[in-house]
């Protein structure tokens, strides 16, 4: 989400809420609504100001929401922004709107209202703005956040500041590259662990699952034929349909058993 959008996007969640009468359920979108400008922004960016008109604070809130104090500050060059005209002695002035500009109204000579501007068509533009009412007069002291509509042509004096988006979309840019570096990390990292499981697994196969020999033929260790075959041949060793089912261990006491009787017979004279 670009720095823009998520600026656009909190601000439009917050279209409804209604100042208060006084300082009770200042988080509450329509409850204690009145007429004392008393507000949740107040209550965040400047307590001491609770009860003064608010659009400028509005749009100090949604920036603070949206990239914290410190990063407010070097987009709106000062902190907090609570007066409108100051905006017109700290950024270039446009005339024309652009999506994402802060507006500041012009009435009978001075900046007296503002808001965020979030969508541009021609001549036309939408914002976002609190302390303000419906309808599509500029109202500096209306008491609700609502999104309104404008033709810039019926609005003379009226001027638009554009925040250096670059101290935020360069960090934004930095992050998703780390994010997806560490995302890179994460995902070879997954690929050893997997390896690395698969070759437990097998080592604990090899180790808890001995190697089963049902026949003599190519499987089976060429030290260990000779005397299965014997074995099987004198009847020491009877298989079953599944085959002789032996593992090392019994194929090592098979090679033992040939060599024993082999000692024997050689000691009393007899042929094996």
């Amino acid at each position: 989400m670009s720095a823009i959008d998520k600026i656009i996007e909190i601000a439009k969640r917050e279209v409804g809420y209604l100042e208060k009468r006084s300082n009770a359920n200042l988080y509450d979108k329509t409850a204690n609504a009145g007429s004392g400008n008393y507000t949740k922004y107040w209550a965040e960016i400047k307590p001491d100001y609770q009860g003064q008109p608010w659009c400028a604070c509005f749009v100090t809130w949604v920036f603070v929401q949206a990239f914290g104090r410190e990063k407010a500050e070097k987009l709106l060059k000062h902190y907090p922004y609570v007066y409108c005209p100051t905006m017109s002695g700290l950024f270039t002035l446009n005339a024309n709107p652009k999506r994402g500009d802060i507006v500041i109204f012009k009435h009978s000579g001075t900046f007296t209202h503002t808001g965020i501007v979030t969508s541009v068509n021609g001549d036309y533009f939408t914002t976002v703005e609190g302390n303000t009412s419906g309808g599509s007069a500029i109202i500096a002291n209306g008491g609700a956040v609502c999104a309104k509509g404008y033709y810039n042509s019926n609005l003379p004096g009226t001027k638009f500041c554009t925040p250096d988006w670059n101290l935020v979309e360069s960090e934004d840019e930095l992050m998703s590259k780390e994010y997806e570096e560490l995302k890179s990390l994460i995902t070879a990292k997954d690929e050893i662990i997997n390896t690395m499981g698969q070759e437990i697994a097998e080592l604990k196969k090899a180790v808890y699952e001995p190697m089963i020999y049902n026949y003599v033929d190519s499987n089976m260790p060429e030290w260990a034929r000779e005397a299965v075959s014997w074995c099987v041949e004198k009847g020491i060793i009877v298989g079953t349909g599944s085959g002789l089912g032996l593992d090392d261990k019994d194929l090592r006491i098979c090679a033992m058993v040939r060599r024993a009787v082999e000692l024997v017979c050689k000691l009393v004279g007899v042929k094996v």
